[in-house]
């Protein structure tokens, strides 16, 4: 099942497409994204938040191109920071598995 994550939060650095962060609700735990250039290489840091014991030990996060491919998959323990080296960002989106359900997040 997919369902769409609610941006609940955005700040963006001065300089288009330089860094971002944002804040997406995903049921009944959170996910901070952020977007930064070191350089000329783009990165993607994340982590999900769950208030009191969550129900899934982790999150699986997907990295999906323009054209819907798989590029990245990580798995990542809850509370926990994830950095994903990405190249440009166009229309590509994230995948965010928790338990059963799948999140859009728009990039």
């Amino acid at each position: 099942m997919h369902t769409q994550a609610i941006l609940i939060m955005e700040s963006e650095a001065s300089q288009p497409s330089a860094s971002w962060s944002r804040l997406y609700q995903v049921a009944d735990s959170y996910l901070e994204l952020g977007y930064h250039l070191e350089g000329t290489q783009g990165f993607l840091l994340g982590q999900v938040l769950h208030p009191g014991e969550a129900p899934f030990p982790s999150a699986q996060v997907t990295l999906i191109s323009p054209k819907g491919t798989p590029l990245q998959r990580i798995e990542t323990p809850l509370h926990t920071r994830f950095r994903m080296a990405v190249g440009p960002l166009g229309k590509h989106h994230l995948e965010l598995t928790l338990g059963p359900t799948t999140f859009h997040i728009p990039l």
